[in-house]
């Protein structure tokens, strides 16, 4: 998900996307050279794209595999976008890997320090309810993206702005007002 909004902000595209999703933090400057790629079109295919990421329909793993080199198959019949891509991917990638959210500042990788704030609320509310918690999945995704925000796409889903994790208090009743019900 994280090079896909590289991709957006680094070729200047503004898809009309519902939830709107904001910029990445740190900001990332247009790149004359993929803007000129990423016209009306390539904005219409990335949106196609980025809907299938968020709403579960393509997993970030499959993506990887297929939206990259050597023949971008993923994007065979997007081919604005697969202009886009292919002259973008490598500092997609770099900018991913730099920016791994949570990874600077953070002893432990994101899903481990999401999970272990997950965990610690999921006992409290054991506690609260003097039981022990229904089986239940929630898939978290936390992205470097501006603000503290966050957005539940579908069931068993989170995803979470890096700023919002960085607040503990505010994250834990975040959490705890979506394990809840689940728990």
């Amino acid at each position: 998900m994280t090079m896909a909004l590289w991709l957006r902000d680094a070729s200047g595209m503004t898809p009309d996307l519902d939830p709107a999703i904001p910029p990445l933090d740190p900001p990332v400057p247009v790149d004359e050279a993929l803007a000129a790629l990423a016209g009306p079109r390539a904005t219409a295919q990335w949106t196609g794209l980025w809907l299938g990421l968020w709403e579960g329909r393509l997993e970030d793993w499959f993506t990887l595999e297929t939206l990259g080199p050597p023949g971008f198959e993923l994007l065979t019949r997007s081919p604005e976008l697969k202009a886009v891509v292919e002259a973008g991917f490598q500092h997609a990638v770099s900018w991913s890997t730099k920016n791994r959210p949570l990874a600077p500042s953070s002893p432990a990788p994101p899903a481990a320090s999401t999970s272990r704030e997950a965990a610690t609320v999921v006992k409290q509310l054991e506690g609260e309810l003097g039981r022990r918690a229904r089986d239940f999945d929630l898939d978290i995704t936390v992205l470097p993206v501006a603000g503290r925000v966050f957005w539940q796409p579908t069931d068993g889903t989170l995803i979470v702005s890096e700023n919002l994790v960085r607040d503990p208090r505010a994250y834990r009743a975040l959490l705890y007002d979506v394990l809840a019900p689940l728990v």
